[in-house]
């Protein structure tokens, strides 16, 4: 199914979620120490300014409406909380980890955390919410979106010596 127009911004910012996912598959099992840190710093930056906003949003606006629908509504409200969670903890876990292995451990689960929670939303979550929500709901949706988040998303930041 194709995404619904008032959904567009948050699939926007998944795109650059998952590129996130991405740096941290591919630049981390080969990354030294100081460039496992630089990561982790790339992604403290765009936990900051894109991610936590961009959750701050699906659960202001989203969690409840979801939540409405019984289930499979509760089911989807539930995931959406716990994978929200799983990663504010990862990113805790990595703020105060005791060694560069366990802040790799953690940034490792933590990309893989986001890509599978970010393909859940756009192959299952959505998906379905366009085929429970109303017209209206979703347009009550969609202006929530466009007035709290940007119109174009904060980009991954990128590896420094590309």
């Amino acid at each position: 199914m194709q995404r619904d127009p008032r959904l567009i911004r948050l699939s926007r910012e998944h795109h650059h979620a998952l590129v996130m996912s991405l740096r941290i598959q591919r630049e981390l099992p080969v990354a030294t120490d100081a460039e496992a840190a630089e990561l982790y710093g790339d992604l403290l930056r765009f936990w900051a300014a894109g991610l936590l906003p961009h959750f701050g949003a699906e659960n202001e606006c989203l969690l409840a409406r979801i939540a409405n629908r019984a289930d499979p509504g509760l089911s989807h409200a539930g995931r959406l909380q716990r994978d929200h969670r799983e990663m504010e903890a990862l990113v805790d876990a990595m703020r105060v980890a005791a060694s560069p292995a366990d802040r790799r451990a953690a940034l490792k689960r933590f990309g893989e955390t986001l890509r599978t929670h970010v393909r859940w939303e756009e192959a299952e979550l959505f998906e379905w919410m366009q085929g429970a929500f109303t017209g209206d709901e979703l347009d009550a949706v969609g202006a929530y979106l466009e007035s709290h988040l940007p119109e174009f998303p904060v980009a991954c930041p990128m590896p420094h010596d590309v």
